[in-house]
């Protein structure tokens, strides 16, 4: 606590019975942005209430290094939560859902991937939902008020004075050119800036980072809510953390929150430090697209039939944890040369590497395991797996347009464990505008606990349509590592993990569930996958039977859905528990200025709001609705 405290955090019972102008429920992604904005008005107090605590030490600085989930507390990964059992995955197969519970959340672990979106994801938002105020020429100011770009440093469609350093450092290995040479040989379009508004919609990208120029990792905390932000406006910023919270008060008639009610997180037994704190202006939720829900439903505030199940008295019928989206991730792998891959940092190259970035900030600790993605429409894929990059389907202007899949390219292991003694490079298809929609509910032993983990019933490839995309995605993915191996590229890079190929590793995958990987893998925004039962190519070599491996052209659509569905994982870019609909009508439970309906002063803030998934990694997108959130704020308290 402060002043002993290098960062200065306060315990509940230092803001028991305290009166805030701003409670800020969450102090993640988009709560750090959040309390920085508000907080730079000198007339005003903030609190941030966060579960974890700052935590900035060496591990969560080095970008490579930071996304190794298996670091644990170091890192304040949170690892003990569970899906249930996947509709469209094999039998009671269920994912690990990692995070970080700790200021600054999932952007102090995930691949520092800064996508915006083209802007046509906007555009549907404003068109299909008729959400007029989040159209793109609406959200593009607040985007490039967050940047730094570092990487682009002409581009006038970027910010160049924001909080966040954005950068593309330069790769150590030599398998991006060759990536690129496959791209061009299909007529895709090769850009170096995704975040373009006026670039392709479709194309091999070179992918922006949230790494500064000193090559250490720009989180949301230490880009927002650093030490020196928190220290200089300690007189109205307030950082409670270690804390939850079990549920907001509201006022007699239901339309005004009054109190939040708070608990220490270390009391996990139902006793322990709780405290009560007063709101003169705003309640803003910035809990996370799984944990937002929970924190509405204890408050009264949700679906009739779920509160009414829990003893839960009703002050707002919402759909509050309906219509959870997320990506699905699979992997298809190569196996270069060790020295080829981020398997080298397993030798004594490890030592070089540290050095080049403790002195330089350069080298393979320096990067993100993801410098490149393909995006593509999977309805643009012929049967040839050639995408049709005719002037129309590039316009990144129109709604047909979005991409629905991407290819992230990335020089590890993408299954996070298994595989010991083996390398990896991944072609890792992922599915960005799924069908399927999933749910949040309380945690049916303990609903009214706020260190209970909720219910997730993730969408995962329950709708048909999905498991379509998904199969185009993979055999178009195997294509492309087809295509790497003829490429010129100077090392043997055989396809070895793929529906039809030997999947050894699979099995020993398989047999292991839940332990750390004997070799170096770093995350990819995924989730762990546990599964126990034998695959077919397995049970063929134990009968003694030849298995010849496939090529995606010889592959079944049979074989590609028996793959995925033992193997696919979710992405953590879980969203649209709490999303946004333009009246209260039942299909929402945010308004267009982010204000749960019917209540004037509790807002949302993070990736819940969504009314759909980006086609885009989640983190960009997120901290634009909190920049907004802040002005909305601003704007209303201005006119009062």
């Amino acid at each position: 606590m402060w002043p002993f405290n290098s960062y200065p955090e306060l315990s509940p019972s230092q803001v028991d019975g305290k009166e805030y102008d701003y409670i800020i429920v969450g102090g993640g992604t988009a709560g750090c942005c959040l309390a920085s904005r508000l907080s730079e008005d000198p007339d005003v107090t903030v609190l941030v209430i966060e579960k974890g605590h700052a935590k900035d030490n060496f591990v969560s600085r080095v970008p490579l290094i930071s996304q190794n989930f298996w670091m644990g507390d170091p890192l304040q990964v949170q690892s003990d939560r569970w899906t249930e059992p996947l509709p469209g995955a094999a039998a009671g197969r269920t994912n690990r859902y990692w995070t970080a519970e700790g200021l600054g959340g999932a952007s102090r672990i995930n691949a520092m991937l800064y996508t915006r979106g083209i802007p046509a994801c906007y555009d549907e938002w404003a068109t299909r939902f008729g959400l007029t105020d989040w159209a793109w020429p609406c959200v593009e100011p607040s985007f490039k008020k967050v940047e730094n770009t570092i990487a682009h440093p002409n581009a006038s469609h970027r910010g160049h004075s924001g909080p966040m350093a954005i950068s593309q450092p330069p790769q150590a290995l030599e398998w991006p050119t060759y990536t690129q040479k496959i791209a061009e040989n299909l007529q895709l379009p090769v850009q170096r800036d995704c975040n373009n508004p006026t670039g392709a919609a479709m194309g091999l990208f070179f992918l922006d980072m949230t790494i500064d120029g000193s090559g250490r990792r720009a989180s949301a905390f230490s880009s927002f809510l650093n030490k020196s932000v928190a220290t200089s406006r300690r007189d109205r910023l307030s950082i409670c953390a270690g804390a939850v919270v079990s549920h907001v008060e509201l006022n007699e008639q239901g339309t005004q929150a009054q109190l939040v009610h708070i608990k220490a997180a270390a009391a996990r037994s139902g006793s322990g430090d709780t405290a009560v704190v007063k709101v003169r202006r705003e309640v803003i939720i910035c809990a996370g697209t799984v944990c937002s829900p929970g924190i509405l439903m204890r408050s009264g505030i949700g679906p009739v039939d779920q509160l009414r199940r829990h003893g839960i008295s009703l002050r707002k019928d919402l759909p509050v944890g309906k219509h959870l989206q997320d990506h699905i991730g699979t992997a298809v792998m190569v196996e270069p040369p060790k020295s080829q891959t981020l398997g080298v940092l397993e030798s004594a190259w490890a030592i070089w590497h540290l050095l080049l970035w403790v002195f330089f900030g350069t080298g393979l600790m320096g990067v993100s395991s993801t410098p490149q993605s393909i995006f593509v429409r999977t309805s643009a894929i012929d049967d040839n797996m050639v995408p049709d990059t005719r002037l129309g389907n590039l316009d990144a202007t129109k709604v047909d347009n979005i991409p629905d899949l991407e290819i992230m390219l990335q020089p590890v292991n993408s299954l996070e464990r298994g595989g010991a003694g083996r390398h990896f490079f991944s072609f890792f298809p992922a599915l960005l505008r799924p069908h399927s929609t999933g749910q949040i509910e309380l945690s049916s032993e303990k609903p009214l606990d706020p260190m209970a983990h909720p219910r997730i019933l993730h969408p995962f490839l329950g709708d048909e349509r999905d498991v379509a995309k998904v199969r185009r995605g993979v055999r178009f993915a195997m294509r492309l590592a087809d295509d790497f191996e003829k490429s010129g590229f100077p090392y043997p890079a055989p396809l070895v993990f793929a529906p039809g190929m030997d999947k050894k590793v699979l099995e020993d995958w398989e047999s292991t569930p839940g332990v750390p990987p004997k070799g170096l893998t770093f995350g990819v925004d995924g989730g762990e996958t546990e599964t126990k039962e034998p695959v077919p190519e397995v049970v063929a070599q134990a009968l003694g039977q030849k298995y010849v491996p496939k090529t995606w052209r010889t592959v079944t659509d049979d074989e590609i859905d028996d793959y995925v569905r033992r193997v696919a994982m979710v992405l953590m870019h879980a969203t649209s528990t709490c999303r946004m609909s333009k009246e209260d009508d039942g299909t929402g439970v945010v308004d267009q200025q982010l204000r749960v309906h019917g209540i004037s002063n509790l807002r949302i803030a993070d990736a819940s709001v969504f009314p759909v998934v980006p086609s885009c990694h989640t983190m960009a997108p997120t901290i634009m609705v909190a920049e907004r959130c802040a002005e909305f704020i601003k704007q209303t308290w201005r006119k009062n």
